[in-house]
C-alpha cells in the first residue's frame, strides 16, 4: 500500500470511530455528554464573542460586558464560528468537527513517524485512530483536541525542518506554534525551546547552516505576531505583559493545596479553601480592580506556600501527578464511565496520595466503575510497558543519529508537558504526549514483527 493510501485509510477509520463515538454519546446520553466542568464558560463566551465580535465576557450587570483575560482566544473564535453557521450554541456540532481535527492530528502523527522511519506509518497511524484518550477528550467541549492538533503540527514541522531545513518548514512551525500560543498559553514556553534546541539538534546532524538562524527568528516572529493583539491589550489596559491572567488562581487554588495534599492528605478542596484564606488576609481582605494584580498576588502567596512546604513535598506531589498522568485509564473520563456514582479521586479519603490512588482504584464505592477503572488501568499499563519497550528499542537498535535525536527531543516535550501540568491529575492532560506515545507503540510493533520474522526463518532454516 502506498503512503497516501495509508494515510487515507488511517483518516477514515479515524474519522468514522469518533463520528461514531460522539453520535452515539448524543444518543445515549445527550448533549450533557459533552460538557464538563468548563465547557459552559467556553460556550457562553464563544456566544458573546459571535453576537459582539470581541473577547469579552458578561458581567455582573447584565447586558455591560468587561475583556476577557482568563483564556486565550482562538477556541472561543472557533466555539462562535460553529454558533455562527449553526446559529445555536448546542456542543454537538463541535464536538463532530473536533472529532474530525482530531482525525487530521492522526494523519499528523502518522507523516511524522514515517520521517522517524517509514515503517513506523502504518502502526503508529493507526494506534492514534484507535487511541481512547484522543477519542474520549476530542469529544469534551474543551481547548485540548484543537490545540492537540497544533502540537501535531508543530511536532511534524519540528522534525521536518530538522531532517531538511527549508523556509516552508519554519513557517509551517511558525504558524503551529502561534495559533498553539492563541489557544493554551502554556505553548509558549516550547517555542523558545525549540529556537534554541532545533539549531543545537541540527548541529549535532551537521547540517547547520546559517539561513538556520533566519529560519528560527522567522518562526519566533510569526509566533509571537499572531499574539501581538492580545498583548497589546494587555499592556495598554491593564499595565501587564501576561497574555492571561490564570497563573495565579492554577498555582494557589491547585498547585498549591495539591502539594500540601503531598504533605499531610489534606483534601484538594479543604486545601483550596485555606490557601484562598491566606491569600485573603495578606492582601488585607480588598483585592485591586486589575485582574493582573489579583493574579500576582496569588502567585506569591502560592508560592509562598509552597516554599514553606518544601522541596521534598513539591517534587513528590509532581512525581505522583506525573505517574498518575501517565497511567490514569481514559475510559474513566467517557460519560458512561464517568456518569457511574462514585467518589471522585480528590474526595477520596487517604492520609496520603499514594493511599488515595489505592483506594480510588481497589476500593473503589461502585463495583462497576472499579471493574473498569482497574482492567482498563491494567491494559493502559501493558501498552506502557510495550511502549517503554518500543522507545529502547527505537534508541538503541540500529537507529541512526537522526532517530535519536527526534526521540529525545519528543523526550524532552514529554517531560516538559508533565513538568506543567504538575501534580494536577488527569488523562486529559497527557494528551499532548499521544504523538510520542503513537510512536513510542510503533516502534514496538516494529520490533515485535522482527523478532517473529527472525522466528519463522530459524523454523524454516531447521
Amino acid at each position: 500500500m502506498t503512503p497516501a493510501r495509508t494515510l487515507w485509510l488511517v483518516f477514515a477509520g479515524a474519522l468514522v470511530i469518533r463520528l461514531a463515538y460522539t453520535l452515539g454519546l448524543y444518543i445515549g446520553i445527550g448533549a450533557e455528554a459533552f460538557l464538563v466542568e468548563d465547557s459552559i464558560p467556553y460556550l457562553e463566551l464563544g456566544k458573546i464573542f459571535a453576537s459582539e465580535g470581541d473577547l469579552l465576557r458578561e458581567t455582573d450587570v447584565a447586558g455591560q460586558f468587561e475583556p476577557e483575560v482568563e483564556r486565550m482566544p482562538l477556541y472561543l473564535i472557533w466555539l462562535a464560528v460553529h454558533q455562527l453557521v449553526s446559529g445555536m450554541s448546542a456542543p454537538l456540532f463541535p464536538a463532530l468537527t473536533q472529532g474530525a481535527v482530531d482525525a487530521f492530528s492522526c494523519v499528523l502523527i502518522a507523516r511524522t513517524a514515517m520521517l522517524v522511519d517509514p515503517r513506523l506509518l502504518l502502526p503508529a497511524g493507526l494506534f492514534a485512530a484507535c487511541n481512547p484518550t484522543q477519542i474520549i477528550v476530542g469529544a469534551m467541549i474543551l481547548t485540548d483536541s484543537l490545540f492537540f492538533f497544533f502540537v501535531c503540527l508543530m511536532l511534524y514541522g519540528a522534525v521536518q525542518w530538522l531532517r531538511r531545513p527549508a523556509w516552508r518548514w519554519a513557517l509551517l512551525l511558525g504558524l503551529a506554534l502561534g495559533l498553539g500560543v492563541s489557544t493554551r498559553v502554556m505553548l509558549l514556553p516550547a517555542a523558545a525551546a525549540l529556537a534554541v534546541l532545533l539549531p543545537l539538534a541540527s548541529i549535532w546532524l551537521r547540517r547547520f547552516r546559517i539561513a538556520g538562524i533566519a529560519h528560527v527568528l522567522v518562526f519566533i516572529a510569526i509566533c509571537a505576531a499572531l499574539q501581538a493583539p492580545i498583548l497589546a491589550r494587555n499592556i495598554s489596559r491593564y499595565d501587564s505583559v501576561q497574555f492571561t491572567n490564570q497563573g495565579g488562581a492554577y498555582e494557589l487554588l491547585w498547585l498549591a493545596p495539591l502539594v500540601l495534599e503531598a504533605v499531610d492528605g489534606t483534601p484538594h478542596a479543604e486545601g483550596a479553601r485555606q490557601m484562598y484564606q491566606r491569600y485573603k488576609r495578606e492582601i488585607g481582605g480588598v483585592e485591586p480592580d486589575n485582574p493582573f494584580e489579583r493574579s500576582a498576588l496569588m502567585s506569591v502567596t502560592a508560592r509562598n506556600i509552597i516554599a514553606e512546604l518544601g522541596v521534598l513535598a513539591t517534587v513528590k506531589a509532581w512525581l505522583i501527578g506525573g505517574a498518575i498522568n501517565i497511567f490514569s485509564p481514559a475510559a474513566i473520563l467517557s460519560p458512561p464511565v464517568s456518569n457511574l456514582a462514585h467518589t471522585g479521586f480528590y474526595d477520596m479519603a487517604g492520609d496520603t496520595k499514594l493511599e488515595k490512588l489505592s483506594t480510588f482504584l481497589f476500593r473503589n464505592d461502585n463495583p462497576a466503575y472499579a471493574w473498569v477503572l482497574i482492567v482498563s488501568f491494567l491494559a493502559l499499563l501493558a501498552v506502557r510497558a510495550g511502549q517503554l519497550f518500543g522507545l529502547g528499542h527505537g534508541l538503541f537498535r540500529r537507529a541512526s543519529r537522526e532517530t535519536r535525536i527526534i526521540l529525545i527531543l519528543m523526550l524532552l516535550w514529554t517531560l516538559y508537558i508533565l513538568l506543567v501540568n504538575g501534580p494536577i491529575a488527569s488523562a486529559k492532560y497527557r494528551l499532548p504526549i499521544e504523538p510520542f506515545s503513537a510512536i513510542c507503540a510503533a516502534f514496538a510493533y516494529l520490533a515485535w514483527r522482527d523478532w517473529m520474522g527472525r522466528r519463522a526463518a530459524r523454523r524454516r532454516a531447521g
